[in-house]
Formats: C-alpha cells, sequence, structure tokens
C-alpha cells in the first residue's frame, strides 16, 4: 500500500457545484463542510484524472517512437482508475479534496469558543456572481433569465489524499503524474475561465510531478 497527495493550487474563481440552492439568494451554490470550507468531492477529481489518463495513453499511441508502450500504459491505466461499469475494489482511493487539515483544525478550534461561524469561513472564502441570458433580436436581458451562483475565490489550495492497495511501479507513476500535469480545469464554467487549476501530485511532502513524468524519458532513452 502507497500513500499519496495531490494538491490543487486554484488559480481562477471556481464553482464546484452542489446541486443545490439557497431560495431567494443562490440558483447554484457551491459543496462545502459543516465548517464553511469549499471542497471538491474525491470521485470527482477521480474521473477528471481518469480522463486526463486517457488523453495521455493516446497521446503516447500516437508518437511513433512511444507506440510499444501504448498497450502496456493502456493496460496500466487501467488498474489505476479502473474499466467504465467494472467494480474493483483494488483501484485508486481519492478522499475529498479539502483545505489543508492544520488550516480547518485551527479555525475549528476557534469556533468552538464562538469566535468564528462557519458562516464567516464561507464568506470569507466564497462570493456570489451573477449571470443571465441575451435576446440579440432585442438586444435585450431574456425575461427572468437572471441566475446567481455562489463562487471559489482564486487562490484557495485544496488536497486530495490518494491511497493505493498495491506500489506502483514507474509506469503507473507517469500515468498518475502526467494526469496531474494535464488537468487544468475543475468545476462548472469552464467556458467562462472559471476553475483553472495547478495541480501536483506529491510523495512524503515533495512534488514528484516533473520527477515521474521524466521517468518517460529515461525509459525511451534505456530502449534505445
Amino acid at each position: 500500500m502507497e500513500e499519496y497527495l495531490i494538491r490543487i493550487n486554484v488559480l481562477t474563481d471556481a464553482v464546484f457545484g452542489s446541486g443545490y440552492s439557497v431560495p431567494g439568494f443562490i440558483d447554484t451554490d457551491v459543496l462545502y463542510d459543516e465548517y464553511g470550507f469549499p471542497y471538491l468531492k474525491g470521485k470527482t477529481l477521480k474521473g477528471k484524472l481518469g480522463e486526463m489518463a486517457t488523453v495521455f495513453v493516446n497521446m503516447v499511441k500516437s508518437v511513433p517512437e512511444l507506440k510499444n508502450y501504448g498497450e502496456v500504459f493502456q493496460q496500466k491505466k487501467d488498474r489505476l482508475f479502473g474499466v467504465a461499469h467494472e467494480f474493483d475494489p483494488n483501484r485508486l482511493k481519492f478522499s475529498d479534496c479539502e483545505v489543508s487539515k492544520n488550516v480547518r483544525d485551527y479555525f475549528r478550534m476557534h469556533m468552538q469558543d464562538s469566535t468564528i461561524t462557519p458562516d464567516e469561513i464561507l464568506n470569507a472564502l466564497t462570493h456570489t456572481e451573477t449571470v443571465t441570458s441575451i435576446d440579440y433580436e432585442r438586444g435585450a436581458a431574456k425575461k427572468n433569465s437572471l441566475r446567481s451562483f455562489r463562487v471559489i475565490n482564486r487562490g484557495i489550495t485544496l488536497y486530495s489524499k490518494v491511497i493505493s492497495p498495491f506500489i506502483l511501479d514507474n509506469d503507473e507513476r507517469i500515468i498518475l503524474a502526467s494526469s496531474c500535469s494535464l488537468l487544468r480545469h475543475l468545476g462548472s464554467y469552464e467556458t467562462k475561465g472559471k476553475g483553472y487549476a495547478d495541480v501536483s501530485l506529491l510523495y512524503n511532502g515533495i512534488d514528484v510531478t516533473k520527477e515521474y513524468i521524466e521517468l518517460l524519458d529515461r525509459k525511451v532513452k534505456q530502449n534505445v
């Protein structure tokens, strides 16, 4: 068994939708915990990284010099993230992406004496925005199209713990690190510039993203 950590630096405002609303105030709310801290579901992160892993494998397959590795990487990708509609407990497991434990523990401690409330935490880390649809024939907003949504402020850093039931080999490390590097957007309203992020893979507290990606170059050179 191995444990990794994924660090997500949210570089632009983001919307991690919860599917809920606040009647009369917010039409689309974000996910946040009982203490007011926004978060992203681990299942969502795993799905996005799985998509990026597929992109990476297809990139490898498209390069003539790497075509011999294509099928191997495909099998390793399936081992890490699984295959659609097939349940296997021996895959990577992702915790929810949350603000660091030290930060949450600090503010939770102050909540016990009512110095800080969850609403204050939420309001400090988010804000609301409004959007509307335009009737281009009239050059005016469409009737009843005004919508409001809560947005997570840029600059927040989230962490997700990744548990692997097996020791990753170099090919699997390459895939996981490359998937993190390729992941650039999370959440809704991506076309409006929301959710741009920098995603890194950490092992024992050290950023190993670049180191693991470079394993592919070493692998190729050793087989030339």
